[in-house]
């Protein structure tokens, strides 16, 4: 074989090897960006972890700047700093909209408070109730602010929700408010602590409940024929059996570790279950 020829073959095949990779590379990419989560379903996610993190503040509160109720709400805003951050820089120009920004407006003042609130119970030992009362009244704006945005992102976007995906989320926002209520019931001396401007019309722990043990149970007939979801969505239901009637008599049964517990355990086995879908 001459010079010219072995050179023709070597670049042929180096060719082939740099095709090979670049088609590597582009599959992973493209399986990737099918396995991402949505900015819908992100957008979801930061409001369950929005509860998770005032609910974290109320047990903290309770047991004196506990490390592991620290560790808890350091946890939640971790993650709605990451999602709100990858919303910003999402296609589709849904950071745009008045929805985002006063989804942003409504996250930087609620953390803030938060914060404020956090350095108070590592100083004396005890939350202030007056600081205590804003910062619900700002969770409780940053989640109205985010089921608006969810809103806007259903109307902007092409795939939108089933059924089935809108009713696990609705149930699982609808367990992570009720678990967040519960504790600042439990943990507070100011039972109204975490209640909306409407007083007497707030929705309450026991209707919250009753509600979702009809999504619970609607996900289960759902999920007779898919046998790993219907498994998980049992193990949940197994699970409500045993803090339901906590949540039922709320003014009588306090047991919030356990309640807390179960409820993150419930929506973690609703998150994977809709995942097995």
């Amino acid at each position: 074989m001459s010079f010219y020829s072995k050179l023709l073959n070597h670049s042929f095949v180096m060719f082939s090897s740099l095709a090979l990779l670049v088609s590597l590379a582009f599959s992973a990419n493209a399986e990737e960006t099918q396995t991402e989560k949505s900015p819908i379903e992100k957008v979801f996610q930061t409001q369950v972890n929005s509860y998770y993190s005032i609910n974290g503040f109320y047990n903290f509160s309770a047991n004196q700047g506990a490390q592991k109720d620290l560790d808890d709400i350091n946890d939640a805003l971790a993650v709605i700093e990451e999602r709100m951050n990858e919303l910003r820089s999402e296609s589709g120009k849904a950071s745009d909209t008045d929805s985002f920004k006063t989804t942003t407006s409504a996250w930087q003042a609620y953390k803030k408070i938060l914060n404020q609130n956090i350095r108070e119970v590592k100083k004396t030992g005890y939350p202030d109730l007056r600081l205590a009362g804003d910062m619900a009244k700002q969770n409780i704006a940053f989640n109205a602010a985010l089921a608006d945005f969810y809103d806007t992102m259903i109307e902007m976007s092409d795939r939108k929700p089933n059924n089935i995906t809108a009713l696990s989320r609705n149930a699982a926002t609808n367990l992570a408010l009720m678990m967040t209520k519960y504790s600042a019931r439990t943990t507070s001396t100011v039972s109204q602590v975490y209640a909306g401007e409407d007083g007497d019309l707030e929705v309450t722990i026991d209707s919250l409940a009753t509600e979702f043990s009809k999504q619970l149970h609607e996900l289960l007939t759902s999920a007779k024929d898919n046998k790993v979801a219907y498994k998980l969505l049992d193990s949940a239901n197994t699970k409500w059996d045993f803090i339901k009637s906590s949540y039922l008599n709320y003014n009588e049964n306090r047991v919030n570790f356990i309640v807390n517990l179960y409820s993150k355990k419930i929506i973690s086995d609703i998150d994977l279950a809709l995942a097995k879908k």
